[in-house]
């Protein structure tokens, strides 16, 4: 907005602005997590430049300096033009970008030339040698000899390396010393020396040449002029290749050597290997075990110093002849100077500040008050779960895990879990540039933040992203109506229900057994899958019992009851209180802003966010009463299902006989005669054991029984058999096709098990509806 940089402002200045900055909009994600409805103690808020924080930095800095596991020294780094800064490997995004190969002709001293490819040009003016690999027949004859850089005439000394790859380019290397990481380490081996020919903001410096002052990439189009210019530009390919770019900014980086702070990783990393080999810690899934492994035993030194003004600045001061002095303050610095020189000298600090993961990495520990052995730390090290997103398991995770192990002696943690990202619905990261961002406050405002809590738990599979978009917010939205307004029917239905009266002694209705049976086995379903971390199989467990069970089934049958007096009603009203207790209680973690309001007004006293979890009850659990009621269900939903397909008049009601099995066709006909009628629109339910359907009779089946409703003079036969001719070609062909996907190894692979899934239950519904036109087409 000024139009000034941190430079023209100072570092005091600066960092002046940033502390407002902080104080103006720092509340604002504790906000957004209150909105959330996450339940934390609020009163125990922790920054990471709070004093007590940056004590337990500089002590674990200084700590690690004093055991030689932390170290200055120079180093190919990767360092950001646009931010100014060094970045770590795992800050650096590679991406794969079009780009390409330029096939450069370097003189030799002697006589001829060889060619080299290369996709960085520009780099050539920090060359300091040619590579070739010693088992290449081609090239073997030139080690030893000296190449000449074309345009600086540098003399380089071709040597052997194995790192060389004969496939790439002409299998010929142009060694860069100071901007290649390989190119760093072969230089190193052969004593070649490191020419850094970039300023930090990507203009080349006075090493460049000619070219000094311009842009990289000006420099690149400048230097390639030249070299057509001279003759020495053979061709020029297109080639596609992986460019590493700032996570912050997006610029790509330029690999560079550089004198900065590095942590000695192979000594932490081993113990932190060690530590989830012997099953101290879990991942959850257990696929990113490996992952971290694989990343530990990999593992290169850690640059901890960024050229940056706000963070905790490194703790080391240098004297008068750079000697280093690593203290906890400058007092602490200004005594170890006087020991160390024998009088007082003028030190100053280093500039750079930490990488802002130093500090977060000993977080478990540093707010419970560490270094000092507080009570707090006592009790709450080490925790029991961390929960995170995998795009920080190297950047946090594996820190911590290095750091808690370092300094407590023991994990931070028993288990983590691994959350997915969320992407947008076409699974692309979320961006402003893209515009299409899901803000949660605007979440608030549209759908409630229940709708996007149950939304985002009910697609937390483990994958590696949560695809969300606002169809599946207004989905969420729509359940949450649907539990408000059952709630509400609860309720209005049981005003007259005495507060201290219990279910127990009441003789229980077969829809009454049906869903108490039901209610236990999703408390055990919801308890089981959340002990597994399965938060979207819960999610549809609740989703499945409350919708398709309770709402289409058990409030519509027991609405004949609630409207008479007697018995009969007083014992539909216990077990829908029962019933809608348990199942805000078993909600309440998915949507805790619905669950207390409407436990507030089911008169419950405190909030139900205390109230205890529901468990198991097994007794509760009912097969034949399941038996009996889903068979009645299958006879209802048979019969509008071919209401449907033969176009039955909505106000029609049928005559419906049941054949075949005696017992259960007069039992399901003794039962269930009444629900049946009036959720079928049945004029009658009967059971005939020899029953001849007349002509013009539609054909079902329930269970193990048969289903005939006579339909002569109610459907135009004629016309209904050639519709349903045409769906029975469509739906054949959909199935045809979920089949052959079906029977695809690759499909089954490859695809979330959820889409599997979907898939096979899409194909088992068509195979059903093929099965009913078949039988109608037969009739």
């Amino acid at each position: 907005k000024e139009g000034r940089t941190r430079h023209d402002l100072g570092r005091e200045e600066f960092v002046k602005r940033v502390w407002q900055w902080k104080e103006k909009y720092g509340s604002e994600i504790i906000d957004q997590l209150k909105a959330l409805g996450a339940s934390c103690d609020w009163s125990r808020t922790r920054f990471t430049l709070d004093e007590g924080l940056s004590r337990a930095v500089r002590t674990a800095f200084v700590r690690l300096y004093e055991e030689g596991l932390i170290y200055r020294g120079d180093y190919m780094i990767n360092w950001c033009p646009r931010c100014g800064t060094t970045l770590s490997d795992i800050e650096v995004e590679h991406r794969e970008v079009d780009g390409h190969l330029y096939y450069v002709r370097y003189p030799l001293e002697e006589g001829g030339h060889v060619t080299i490819a290369t996709t960085r040009p520009e780099t050539m003016l920090g060359d300091t040698g040619v590579a070739v690999n010693p088992d290449d027949d081609r090239y073997r004859h030139l080690i030893g000899k000296t190449a000449i850089l074309p345009i600086l005439e540098r003399r380089l000394p071709v040597v052997a390396a194995e790192e060389v790859d004969p496939e790439f380019g002409t299998g010929v290397l142009k060694i860069t010393p100071g901007h290649d990481p390989v190119d760093f380490e072969i230089g190193r081996r052969e004593g070649l020396p490191a020419i850094n020919i970039l300023n930090g903001d990507g203009t080349i410096n006075e090493n460049g040449g000619p070219f000094a002052g311009l842009d990289r990439y000006r420099a690149r189009e400048e230097i390639v002029k030249r070299l057509k210019e001279e003759g020495l530009l053979e061709k020029v390919e297109p080639y596609r290749h992986s460019v590493g770019h700032c996570y912050r900014c997006g610029t790509a980086v330029e690999p560079l050597v550089s004198t900065q702070w590095f942590v000695k990783m192979k000594p932490l990393a081993e113990p932190a290997i060690q530590a989830v080999k012997e099953g101290k810690i879990r991942f959850i899934p257990e696929r990113w075990t490996k992952v971290y492994f694989e990343w530990l035993e990999n593992i290169r030194d850690w640059c901890i110093s960024r050229q940056l003004w706000w963070g905790h600045r490194i703790p080391v001061w240098y004297g008068p002849d750079g000697e280093m002095f690593a203290a906890m303050d400058e007092a602490e610095a200004r005594a170890k100077a006087r020991a160390y020189y024998g009088r007082d000298v003028e030190l100053h600090q280093d500039e750079d500040v930490l990488d802002t993961w130093f500090s977060s990495s000993l977080w478990p520990f540093s707010v419970m008050g560490w270094p000092e052995e507080t009570e707090d730390l006592k009790r709450f090290y080490p925790t029991s779960l961390l929960i995170t997103g995998f795009d920080i398991l190297f950047f946090w995770v594996a820190r911590m895990v290095m750091m808690g192990l370092k300094f407590m002696g023991e994990v931070p943690f028993r288990e983590v879990y691994i959350t997915p990202l969320i992407v947008d619905e076409r699974g692309q990261k979320m961006s402003k540039s893209r515009g299409n961002v899901i803000d949660p406050m605007e979440v608030k405002e549209k759908q409630g933040m229940d709708a996007l809590r149950f939304t985002l738990s009910h697609a937390s599979s483990k994958g590696r992203a949560w695809r969300l978009s606002w169809d599946q917010l207004d989905e969420a939205r729509n359940f949450l109506n649907k539990v408000w307004n059952m709630a509400r029917f609860v309720l209005q239905n049981i005003e007259d229900l005495p507060e201290g009266l219990s279910l127990a002694g009441h003789e229980l209705a077969w829809e009454d057994r049906w869903i108490m049976s039901r209610l236990a086995r999703t408390v055990e379903k919801v308890r089981m899958e959340l002990d597994r971390y399965n938060f979207h199989l819960a999610a549809d467990a609740l989703y499945h019992f409350t919708w398709d069970e309770l709402c289409d089934w058990y409030l519509e049958v027991v609405k004949v009851r609630l409207a008479d007096e007697g018995e009969g009603r007083r014992t539909a009203q216990l077990v829908l209180r029962e019933v809608l207790d348990a199942l805000l209680r078993l909600m309440h973690p998915y949507m805790p802003f619905i669950t207390e309001e409407i436990w507030r007004h089911l008169g419950k006293e405190g909030t139900i966010a205390l109230a205890e979890f529901p468990r198991p009850t097994p007794e509760r659990v009912d097969p034949e009463a399941e038996r009996l009621f889903d068979l009645f269900r299958e006879l209802v939903t048979e019969v509008r299902a071919v209401r449907a397909e033969l176009g039955v008049p909505a106000k029609a009601e049928l005559e419906a006989v049941l054949s075949s099995d005696r017992e259960e066709g007069e039992e399901l006909v003794r039962e269930f005669s009444a629900p049946a009628r009036r959720l079928a629109r049945l004029s009658s339910l009967r059971y005939e054991e020899d029953y001849r359907p007349p002509a013009g009779a539609a054909k079902g089946v329930v269970g193990s029984l048969t289903l005939y409703l006579p339909l002569s003079g109610v459907v135009d036969w004629e016309a209904t058999r050639a519709r349903l001719r045409r769906a029975l070609e469509k739906v054949e062909g959909e199935l045809e096709k979920l089949e052959a996907r079906l029977a695809n190894p690759d499909f089954r692979r490859r695809a979330p098990g959820e889409v599997v899934a979907k898939t096979e239950a899409e194909a088992r519904q068509l195979r059903a509806r093929k099965a009913r036109l078949i039988r109608h087409l037969e009739g």
